[in-house]
């Protein structure tokens, strides 16, 4: 009995405000623009770096690849 009580009370129509579609694209439409950065490719890069030794110590060379990140080039 509850139930049927509560029934009209879900059904009646609460009065809204509908928004224009300007209103709607307002916060996107601002003076700050966003713009999109190129494709970014990586490359490795070998590096080389001679360590100095001493009398007892030999010197050695230091070997590694940097990965560096850079705007794809448009040509493949």
């Amino acid at each position: 009995m509850k139930f049927l009580l509560l029934l009209p009370i879900v059904f009646t129509s609460i009065p809204s405000h509908a928004i224009t579609w300007k209103e709607f694209w307002e916060p996107f439409d601002s003076e700050i623009h966003v713009y999109q950065s190129p494709p970014m490719c990586r490359r490795r890069v070998y590096r080389e770096q001679y360590v100095p030794g001493t009398e007892w110590n030999p010197g050695y060379v230091r070997r590694w690849y940097d990965v560096v990140r850079q705007p794809c080039s448009s040509r493949y």
